[in-house]
């Protein structure tokens, strides 16, 4: 058992820690694609922005300068007056450069002099004759500065018009990239990422692993992403931010810088990330393993405890067995004599209520025959009738202590399909004149066809008959008692509805116990067993029906007795 149990511990570590590995890979990469390389694009190209700024506004400074326009329209008659300019604006805001082309002599000014001409067949010059008919006010560009060691520069190209908006001239400054080459190599020491800048061509411009001389060399492969966002720049849309996981499995995130026309790629290998986490998955393997092993080591010591534990429990259990074992055999002799008590109680109580209910009957006989003797004095008929009602109380005690012990006593009843309405009818013709006697109004609404039911006659007509006499001793006189019977699904129902005082909630808790005695009395003081109900009960449960009653205070009572169909 320890052997499996340690196979199974080492693979669901090794699962577990396997299954961590892939998710913090994926999570890791998730990072790095949505939120770290788009902020270090962000970051690099906020940089950017904020080196633009400046001298954008001090390009369109030299441009609106009244100074330059009136050296112009005058004929640039001396050009030491431009020089010390342009020397004044780089010293001032040091700049790398600062320049002015005029569109008349074609003379290219810097601090230091005329450094050429430009000509329209030179491709060098090409940048100052698509300023001359540009329709914005200034252009950025990206060229070596040949006053400069030919050292990559931005240049602000601002043109330079007259009121009428003619042409005059070209200047700006010229700033390198030192800054962001400096921030780009900044990532990449701390963050493992390679920043670079590629033309539209995908040809490289700028890195941050090496000098440009390499740069120029280099070109980005031809993803399919690469691609794409090529194609979303030259069909007009200037595209936002996107990373991917680019064909050599780097992390890549590509951005398109409009204002210098190049496309920055923040790039990070995997191969950083996947020696950190290979690291820490052995570490946590290891870990699990020797987890492991404490936790085999510490079950086998609790499985020795625990066995000799066991042993001596089952030497008690043998002991106590042996008792119960002994206890068993006499309980079962006190059972076997319990039963013995319990049927002869049943016998006797059977034959006690049988042998009863003959002389009741014959003593019930003879006070009707005194009571009709004429010549009886009226103490005396008095004294009979008496007589007659407590043997009457008697004799329906004694037939409920018969029914109770017939019920208890018979273990499997047959029951037949029969009409409901039959022992119905003969429990409303039994008690309709005690009834009428008493002021007492049946209202009986039966069906037409016969309401088929499984069942015993006699236990219905008991059922009912007990139903219907409840119904007359609880109604005051004037009263009214709704009789019901029908159909209902897979049931026969019957229902009693009395006017009586009605039961309250504490009550009908008791109403179908053995003996149970409710608060609530007969109107004209009948006496009760405390059977009636519960044998009403008894019957309809053990024909699979179900009774119950509905009542509230001063509102009366229904009793439901539903019984499955035939």
């Amino acid at each position: 058992m320890l052997i499996k149990l340690g196979i199974l511990l080492t693979v669901g570590f090794f699962l577990a820690t396997t299954t961590s590995y892939l998710v913090s890979r994926q999570s890791i990469r998730q990072a790095i694609l949505s939120e770290e390389l788009p902020l270090t694009s962000d970051n690099i190209y906020s940089e950017i922005q904020r080196d633009l700024f400046q001298p954008i506004l001090i390009s369109s400074v030299m441009a609106n300068d009244t100074f330059v326009h009136d050296w112009l329209e005058n004929g640039e008659l001396d050009p030491a007056l431009i020089e010390a300019y342009l020397a004044a604006i780089k010293i001032q805001y040091q700049t790398v450069s600062s320049f002015l082309v005029s569109d008349a002599t074609r003379n290219y000014y810097h601090p230091g002099g005329i450094l050429k001409q430009v000509r329209e067949d030179s491709p060098e010059d090409a940048w100052f004759f698509r300023v001359r008919e540009m329709s914005p006010d200034y252009e950025i560009n990206v060229d070596p500065d040949m006053a400069n060691r030919d050292e990559l520069t931005i240049f602000i190209n601002y043109r330079v018009v007259d009121e009428d908006g003619n042409f005059l001239a070209a200047t700006g400054i010229g700033l390198t990239v030192t800054a962001v080459r400096e921030l780009m190599a900044e990532y990449e020491r701390r963050f493992h990422r390679q920043v670079s800048f590629f033309d539209l061509e995908g040809n490289l411009v700028m890195h941050s692993y090496g000098s440009d001389a390499e740069a120029e060399s280099g070109g980005y492969p031809e993803t399919e992403m690469f691609r794409q966002l090529r194609a979303a720049i030259e069909s007009g849309k200037s595209g936002e931010s996107k990373s991917v996981i680019d064909d050599r499995g780097s992390l890549v995130n590509f951005r398109y810088i409009p204002e210098l026309d190049w496309i920055l790629v923040v790039e990070q290998s995997s191969d950083h990330t996947r020696t950190i986490l290979m690291t820490t998955f052995g570490w946590n393997f290891v870990i699990g393993l020797v987890t492991a092993g404490i936790v085999l080591t510490m079950i086998h010591l609790a499985i020795l405890r625990y066995q000799r534990g066991i042993e001596r429990r089952n030497n008690q259990l043998e002991t106590q067995n042996r008792q119960i074992e002994e206890q068993s055999a006499a309980l079962q002799k006190a059972n076997a004599r319990l039963d013995a008590l319990h049927k002869e109680k049943d016998d006797f109580v059977g034959i006690t209520a049988h042998d009863l209910k003959t002389p009741l009957n014959s003593i019930v006989g003879f006070t009707q025959l005194l009571a009709d003797e004429p010549e009886l004095r009226p103490d005396a008929r008095e004294s009979v009738a008496c007589i007659e009602v407590a043997s009457r109380q008697m004799l329906t005690r004694v037939e409920s202590l018969l029914h109770l012990s017939e019920l208890e006593n018979q273990r499997t009843p047959t029951f037949d399909a029969l009409d409901a309405l039959m022992p119905l009818r003969a429990a409303i013709r039994m008690h309709q004149s005690p009834a009428l006697a008493k002021g007492i109004e049946f209202k009986i609404d039966l069906p037409e066809t016969s309401v088929g039911v499984m069942g015993q006659a006699q236990w219905l007509t008991e059922i009912f008959s007990n139903l219907l006499s409840n119904a007359v001793k609880y109604s005051p006189s004037g009263g009214v008692v709704t009789i019901r019977a029908g159909v209902e699904g897979q049931h026969g129902v019957v229902t009693v509805a009395d006017q009586g005082c009605g039961i309250d909630e504490e009550n009908q808790k008791h109403l179908f116990k053995k003996f149970g005695r409710l608060s609530s009395r007969p109107i004209r003081g009948e006496s009760s067993t405390g059977l009636g109900l519960y044998i009403v009960k008894q019957m309809v449960t053990r024909m699979q029906g179900t009774v119950g009653c509905e009542s509230a205070p001063g509102k009366g009572s229904v009793f439901r007795v539903a019984l499955p169909r035939a």
